[in-house]
């Protein structure tokens, strides 16, 4: 029978060894010395490094769910952005997984399926809160689809340059939304998401 354990300890070992050296530089042997795993053993719960790298997705993507839970996350426009917007400080390794995803992903095969359910869970999460102030449901999604555009593209320029004015990018962002949103008729309904709060706080 399987080891649950040690099972987990080859995917944790290997979200952390892809995140800093990428998948393609990485090799079996190096997860098996990060877990304390005989390499030989690594085959036994996975047939292949690109099983090890689907699980490593999934176990991801559950824990960041579970992480920023609907019944977790603020509701205030501005507070979801100010939350958003830390988490490259907080959890920068999530970002690398995903931006090295993203890269496998581009190349096709199965990979691309699995960095395209990243991208729809992230619109469909943004969506679900959007569509309280926006009724129609194509119009949320779409607005969900640039807002993750943004997010990853922020992210990216803060990992790349430590010195990126994150607070003012976020600032500006925030600003852009409260007009769009008012534009549509929801400016009553998004108190504080205009000016520079996110950054302030």
């Amino acid at each position: 029978m399987e080891n649950p354990t040690k099972r987990q300890r080859l995917i944790d070992a290997a979200y952390e060894v892809f995140a800093a050296k990428g998948y393609n530089s990485s090799s079996v042997r190096d997860v098996a010395d990060v877990a304390g795993i005989t390499p030989g053993l690594v085959h036994y719960y996975f047939a292949s490094k690109e099983e090890l790298l689907v699980a490593v997705q999934k176990t991801a993507q559950e824990r960041y769910h579970q992480r920023y839970s609907q019944a977790e996350a603020p509701t205030d426009p501005t507070a979801v952005l100010e939350e958003i917007k830390s988490r490259v400080l907080k959890d920068p390794e999530w970002y690398r997984w995903r931006y090295e995803l993203y890269a496998l992903g581009l190349k096709g095969g199965r990979l691309q399926q699995e960095a395209a359910e990243v991208l729809e869970h992230g619109r469909a999460s943004l969506c679900t809160q959007l569509s309280a102030l926006l009724p129609d449901e194509g119009e949320a999604q779409h607005l969900a689809a640039v807002l993750i555009a943004c997010f990853d593209g922020l992210a990216l320029q803060k990992l790349l340059d430590g010195s990126f004015d994150l607070d003012g990018a976020y600032a500006a962002l925030s600003g852009l939304l409260g007009q769009y949103l008012g534009n549509k008729g929801t400016a009553d309904r998004v108190s504080g998401t205009t000016g520079s709060g996110a950054a302030d706080e």
